[in-house]
């Protein structure tokens, strides 16, 4: 289990709530995330600043918008509901967390996956950095980035270069075919929190937020632009249906803002 009373909660949200597998992919990410964060054993000892500071530290160290914390609270929200109406705590601290006002418009930076070479050419970047960005860059969802392995994603690249810098930072003296974003000691990440947060200092050397979530929609809103596609070829190599695009397409032509990606002069000083 991630985080304790997981599989209680689920069968709770599964067959009293009814919610969607899909829907339960995400809350499960969350609330691992956040207990993670939280690094102790006695749900009955997490109080509200415990919380607050989870959510301070989405937008600090994270670079989190508004409206992504939001979510991260409403799925804490839904685990203590559950907790505590099932008398599995003894307090209720969501209660007195509040959550972010936030502004529907955002920037997204586009069009990057081209300058994927020369962006792994700066010096101080992180290799986490390549590997989500080529994770993305080729059309993988951000759960899929973080367990995919060397083998698969090597002979998808077609830089040499790319190529080198990737055999060159990947760890093979416990695999021949290693997570490109494997742990130390082996095995893959549940979720890109301590990932993202080592690689925070890279969004100044490229000029963009560097999460898997932030990173897949700018590439979504990047093969939205493109004239050339049809919506079937977008559904698949977005791995969306028509509600999905639709959805998308709505929220880039409202509140969305694309700037097109333009390496740093100061990248490589």
């Amino acid at each position: 289990m991630n985080y304790p009373y997981q599989k209680e909660f689920n069968h709770y949200c599964k067959h009293e709530r009814h919610k969607a597998d899909s829907t339960m992919l995400v809350v499960n990410r969350s609330l691992t995330v956040f207990w993670q964060y939280l690094d102790q054993s006695d749900i009955n000892q997490v109080q509200a600043s415990d919380i607050q500071n989870f959510l301070n530290s989405l937008e600090t160290k994270l670079g989190l918008k508004e409206n992504t914390i939001n979510k991260y609270l409403s799925h804490i929200k839904q685990y203590y509901t559950f907790l505590y109406s099932h008398h599995l705590v003894d307090q209720y601290p969501i209660i007195e967390v509040n959550g972010r006002k936030f502004n529907r418009h955002r920037v997204y930076i586009i069009n990057w996956m081209s300058h994927l070479p020369e962006i792994a050419q700066i010096k101080s970047i992180h290799p986490e950095t390549i590997m989500m960005m080529l994770g993305i860059a080729q059309g993988y969802l951000p759960d899929e980035v973080l367990r995919l392995r060397y083998k698969t994603i090597i002979k998808k690249i077609e830089s040499k270069s790319l190529r080198k810098y990737v055999k060159e930072h990947r760890n093979f003296d416990l695999s021949d075919n290693p997570y490109i974003l494997g742990k130390k000691f082996g095995g893959y990440y549940p979720n890109d929190f301590h990932i993202a947060e080592r690689c925070f200092p890279d969004r100044k050397l490229i000029g963009m937020p560097i999460t898997l979530q932030s990173l897949r929609l700018s590439f979504v809103y990047s093969l939205l632009t493109r004239k050339d596609l049809t919506d079937q070829q977008l559904e698949q190599l977005l791995h969306a249906n028509d509600k999905t695009l639709f959805y998308y397409r709505r929220n880039m032509q409202l509140y969305n803002e694309l700037v097109e990606f333009k390496l740093p002069s100061t990248a490589n000083n």
